[in-house]
């Protein structure tokens, strides 16, 4: 039995290097294979993505803050 967790795009860099980017777990992650084996993918947290994300909540609940307050 298998699980979809998340989906990943592959890409390919200017210097011909192969990576993937995508979400598992409703997390942005990119990916690439280990040195090791073909076999191993290993997924990193992407984390320019997530500090985006987390500011752009952060203004967005900055100004629902002070609407709340008034009621």
């Amino acid at each position: 039995m298998s699980f979809i967790i998340g989906k990943l795009s592959r890409k390919v860099s200017k210097q011909h290097n192969e990576y993937f980017v995508g979400k598992v777990c409703n997390l942005p992650v990119r990916a690439a294979w280990t040195k090791k084996g073909q076999d191993d993918l290993c997924l990193f947290l992407d984390l320019e993505k997530i500090k985006f994300l987390s500011e752009q909540n952060k203004t967005e609940g900055s100004a629902v803050a002070p609407e709340e307050q008034k009621q």
